[in-house]
């Protein structure tokens, strides 16, 4: 299981000394980053805080965790998109794409060429294999979400710049 500690803080001499690493035990946790978790905005709101003794765990909807699996989506994380909707029925291929334009932002280019962006091409593949059919990333995510944004916005504002040219 992934353990998300503070981006501060590296958990794997602790994890170590509880015997809890990953060729230590059955169930073992694999420490990293939140900042490596990444989702949509509505991951807080939908996720599950528990307090067990001195400790408070933080439980991620299923939902989040298949939208971090599409960045890498091996085939272990196809299962596990399979599993969730053998169990739950969701996400439907329109709830999947709904939240998939609340985190539209997941589909831009990387910071450097080392770790390219898996997203786009992981979801038009993540389409095929689980419903048969074609995603066009920037005509079914992109634009709707952008649309939407522009729409929150409200009016669009004035354009100075042709004000003061002419």
């Amino acid at each position: 299981m992934d353990f998300l500690s503070d981006d501060d803080e590296d958990d794997n001499e602790r994890i170590l000394l509880l015997g809890l690493a990953k060729r230590q035990a059955d169930f073992y946790l694999e420490p990293g980053f939140r900042l490596s978790f990444r989702t949509t905005s509505h991951m807080r709101a939908r996720a599950k805080t528990v307090q067990l003794g001195h400790v408070a765990v933080t439980i991620p909807h299923p939902l989040d965790i298949l939208i971090g699996k599409l960045d890498r989506l091996d085939p272990k994380d196809l299962l596990a998109f399979r599993r969730v909707m053998d169990l739950t029925g969701h996400p439907t291929r329109e709830e999947f794409l709904r939240e998939l334009q609340n985190a539209a932002d997941l589909f831009r280019p990387a910071f450097d060429e080392e770790s390219p962006n898996r997203y786009p091409e992981n979801a038009v593949r993540l389409w095929r294999e689980l419903w048969q059919a074609e995603l066009d990333v920037r005509r079914d995510i992109i634009a709707p979400a952008l649309a939407r944004r522009r729409a929150g916005y409200g009016e669009p504002p004035p354009d100075y710049k042709r004000a003061l040219a002419e």
